[in-house]
């Protein structure tokens, strides 16, 4: 109720958008009226047929805006932080205008137009936007569209937040008023209270910082609790610096401060890409290149034990998310394998399926959970939620190891970890492979597998 200047803010920065996506439109229209490659069907420049397209166009982007949070306050984000966002949209849009040109022909000139006006649009907004973003921090530095900023904090923190500000006028932060805090006793935090409260009271306020120790949550939650009384955006520094490595990264999501303990190689774009590709690369080729040998194995089955060929079972893989794993089936078909641990010599395991283990074959059809994106070819093995739920709590560490996709293969492995071996061997293997993770050791362990896992005296 007190977000006045942000509402205007938001409502004057939709209507420039809107402004140029109605400019974009009226352009696009009337250069396929122009075109020589497309019929006029009677349609002159100066009629107004285009105007109810304009406002379907116009509603789409209002709607998809407000779906991607377009106009969230980015006052701390680079210029380009709309950039992607102004993307997602414009592809939603184009998607959901071109079925309804489809649906309804006439409501585009020709089948590329609305491919061509949301190029048009989202590059020109795009542009804009980054024009103006930087437009605005010109401003900023020279004293204009900046907020009056309180600080309460620990003086050796409160001096780092206020010496980055200070290096930073372009964010539009003027510290107004600075209250240092050791919280040494409750005195102490009712004497920070009642200044806060003073300073509230007697001097426009327009954002609130609070870098307070752990040990002050009361205090800093009483602060917060001001703020919101007075209507006044508050941004908490949380006091993780002991606990966090030193490889790590903090985001703000608007206003919020996330803080990694350490980067995992799913914070890159390049594992992202590089990963999938490789995945996706080797499986076809995997599975284009062994089919006939995996018909065989399939009818092997079908004949030396009753039963389906393949078994799925229930694994927890990235980001401890469930999924279910393919394998040729290597036991007997009344057992119930999520629930049983093999051994050596475990009498479950039928005679070809145990060949089909030593020579690791019965992982062949996990190809398909990498190429369905469940896995990938190198990474921690997936667990069974059951034995999950029990390493978890013993072993240390256990469920960092869900920071990446599972593999099917890994470097626990290759050293010889599999099987009923030690866990906590296993997991140091893990961390190992996630901490250190290139394209160069996924190949490694790709060639490892080959030559040392092929017949392993722990796969039984």
């Amino acid at each position: 109720m007190f977000r006045i200047r942000n509402f205007l803010s938001s409502a004057g920065l939709a209507s420039f958008d809107l402004t140029l996506i109605a400019l974009c439109h009226v352009a696009s229209w009337h250069l396929d009226l122009d075109s020589t490659l497309n019929p006029t069907r009677g349609l002159t420049p100066h009629n107004l047929d285009h105007l109810p397209i304009l406002g379907f166009v116009l509603i789409l982007w209002i709607g998809f805006s407000s779906y991607f949070h377009l106009y969230h306050s980015r006052r701390m984000d680079s210029p380009l932080a709309d950039a992607l966002i102004l993307c997602k949209i414009g592809l939603t849009s184009w998607i959901v205008l071109e079925w309804s040109a489809y649906l309804i022909p006439r409501l585009a000139p020709r089948p590329s137009y609305f491919l061509r006006l949301e190029v048009l649009s989202t590059f020109t907004l795009v542009a804009a936007r980054l024009a103006l973003r930087l437009f605005v921090r010109v401003l900023r530095r020279h004293g204009r569209n900046v907020k009056n900023l309180v600080l309460v904090a620990t003086p050796e923190l409160g001096n780092r937040v206020a010496d980055k500000i200070e290096k930073r006028a372009y964010l539009g932060y003027r510290i107004v008023h600075q209250i240092p805090c050791n919280y040494e006793n409750v005195e102490e935090a009712t004497h920070i209270i009642e200044e806060f409260q003073n300073v509230m009271s007697s001097i426009t306020v327009e954002d609130v910082i609070i870098a307070l120790p752990a040990g002050a949550h009361a205090l800093t939650a009483q602060l917060a609790r001001e703020c919101e009384y007075s209507g006044v955006n508050v941004r908490i520094v949380p006091d993780l610096f002991p606990i966090i490595h030193s490889d790590t990264q903090v985001y703000d999501l608007d206003g919020i401060p996330l803080v990694n303990v350490r980067l995992y190689p799913t914070e890159y774009l390049r594992y992202a890409v590089i990963k999938r590709v490789f995945d996706v690369f080797v499986s076809l080729a995997v599975l284009a290149i062994f089919s006939p040998l995996y018909l065989v194995i399939a009818l092997l089955i079908k004949l030396t034990s009753p039963g389906p060929v393949f078994f799925e079972q229930e694994r927890v893989g990235l980001n401890g998310k469930k999924f279910k794993i393919l394998k040729f089936r290597t036991m007997r078909a009344d057992l119930n394998p999520d629930t049983h641990w093999t051994v050596p010599n475990d009498p479950h395991v039928t005679q070809f399926g145990r060949w089909l283990r030593s020579s690791n074959l019965d992982e062949i059809p996990q190809f398909l959970n990498v190429l369905r994106g469940d896995m990938s070819i190198v990474g921690p093995r997936p667990e069974r939620p059951v034995f999950l739920e029990r390493f978890r709590r013993h072993v240390p560490e256990y469920m960092a190891r869900h920071y990446v996709k599972s593999g099917i293969t890994g470097w626990a492995q290759v050293n010889g970890w599999r099987g009923d071996t030690s866990i906590s061997q296993r997991i140091a293997c893990d961390l190992y492979y996630i901490r250190n993770w290139a394209l160069g050791l996924d190949l490694k362990i790709v060639f490892l597998t080959v030559v040392r896992t092929f017949f392993h005296r722990n796969a039984y």
